[in-house]
């Protein structure tokens, strides 16, 4: 499984379902976002700074993750969604080690 980091901005509706009368506990919303699509939530955090929350989650694909985000987007309760994927730097390294490249001359 591939773990994914998930940054993303409560619109005006999502911020009001934070404190609001009717607030849903985003962590079980993410854990039963995940379990649908056959992901696992590893953490969620609410921040402070350029993002609201970040999502950590591993999944078998992007399509899982990408199935997630787009939904939550069209809820209108996200926006400002980026994805990243955490990568093994060491698998890096040993595939880097057989790199044949020439650089441009001029």
């Amino acid at each position: 499984m591939s773990i994914y980091l998930i940054l993303g901005s409560y619109t005006d509706k999502g911020a009001a379902g934070l404190v609001g009368a009717e607030h849903v506990d985003r962590r079980a919303a993410m854990v039963s976002m995940c379990n649908s699509v056959g992901a696992k939530l590893v953490d969620y955090h609410i921040t402070r700074g350029a993002y609201d929350f970040c999502v950590i989650a591993e999944a078998d694909s992007f399509a899982q993750i990408a199935s997630m985000t787009l939904t939550a987007k069209g809820s209108g309760a996200v926006d400002n969604l980026v994805t990243l994927e955490s990568v093994d730097v060491e698998k890096i390294r040993s595939v880097a080690k057989g790199v044949q490249y020439t650089p441009p001359s001029g």
